[in-house]
């Protein structure tokens, strides 16, 4: 009898496991926002079009033209160069600690930011 109770909760733990799994996959593969790979321009395409892209979505899947062309890493995370001048865009939390780092007291570059007086 205890092997028999043993075996219908192992069932119900993989039965509630294998719900929450096939339910996870269904709403990752329904969702339409987040990181795309270049290859997937053609699928999402329409998508950035009603919110807003003004340029033909199959450019942004072009590895040999910008912004893919000059992607740079930035220690696990990647950015983009978005001018000749090597201004990168990238997300807040790949640099954070790097800005953390440089701050000093009197010198908070997170809570103030900071403006370069020259390019070079």
């Amino acid at each position: 009898m205890t092997a028999t109770v043993s075996m219908n909760s192992n069932l119900k733990c993989l039965a509630k496991a294998t719900a929450i799994a096939l339910l996870w996959t269904v709403t990752a593969t329904s969702a339409d926002e987040g990181m795309w790979m270049p290859g997937q321009t053609a699928e999402v395409g329409a998508a950035m079009r009603a919110d807003g892209l003004q340029i033909d979505p199959a450019h942004l899947g072009r590895l040999d033209a910008d912004p893919l062309n000059a992607i740079v890493s930035l220690g696990g995370c990647s950015a983009s160069f978005v001018s000749p001048q090597g201004l990168v865009a990238t997300n807040h939390h790949c640099v954070f600690e790097s800005i953390q780092y440089h701050s000093k007291e009197g010198q908070d570059y997170l809570t103030d930011g900071f403006l370069a007086k020259s390019p070079g």
